[in-house]
């Protein structure tokens, strides 16, 4: 089952061209510190011939060689100077063959079981991973309510749910047919919809959006 979203190369163009703005305002910012303003905007030219904005991700990895702007570049390496982005994006789902995948990975040679949500955007960009809850061997009680909190909590477009059986089989039990309908409901109703559920076995996953047990349509 495949989803929808992701963002154009335009949008991707302009926050590179966002974040060389604000780089350059940085750098400003920090000969202002120390220099007039007339000297602040020369050294700021000065430093940006050898350090264009754009290429910060490449000059912030080398080794400063001019001895005079080892400060600003050592400042900026450890991002004291660097804007704190409004929020993390912690990868990006495509389909459910593709996360199915990386939970196994992520699941692998754990005992016992546990419950995660995956917090998505409208790009359904992952914006939040959260364990929710660690149960005994085999259970792992869980409540609608404290997984909408956290994603309440969150900007939060939509929701996926895994859980491993440390047993290895996929398989989902009665419970876990019961719960993942509780969830739908829930989610429909606070309009945080759940996109997909993964049962994760040793060495295979269940989701309910492949097996046309979730409508999965991210238009809605």
């Amino acid at each position: 089952m495949s989803y929808k979203g992701g963002a154009s190369m335009e949008t991707l163009i302009g926050r590179t061209n966002d974040h060389a703005q604000q780089i350059h305002q940085l750098i400003q910012q920090y000969f202002t510190g120390f220099l007039d303003e007339a000297a602040a905007l020369a050294a700021t030219r000065e430093f940006e011939t050898t350090h264009p904005p754009a290429l910060a991700g490449q000059w912030l990895e080398q080794v400063p060689s001019q001895p005079h702007w080892r400060s600003l570049l050592a400042a900026l390496r450890c991002g004291q100077l660097l804007p704190q982005p409004p929020r993390v994006v912690l990868g990006q789902v495509f389909g459910s063959q593709q996360i199915g995948e990386q939970l196994q990975s992520d699941f692998a040679g754990l005992t016992q079981e546990q419950l995660l949500l995956l917090c998505l955007d409208t790009k359904n960009q992952i914006v939040k991973r959260q364990i929710i809850f660690q149960g005994t061997l085999n259970s792992c009680p869980a409540h609608p309510r404290e997984i909408f909190q956290v994603a309440l909590a969150t900007t939060t477009a939509r929701i996926v749910i895994a859980h491993n059986h440390p047993s290895g089989d996929a398989e989902p039990s009665h419970k876990d047919v019961e719960f993942t309908k509780r969830l739908q409901i829930s989610g429909e109703l606070l309009g945080i919809p759940l996109l997909d559920c993964f049962v994760i076995g040793a060495s295979d996953y269940f989701s309910f959006a492949e097996q046309g047990l979730l409508n999965c349509n991210t238009e809605s």
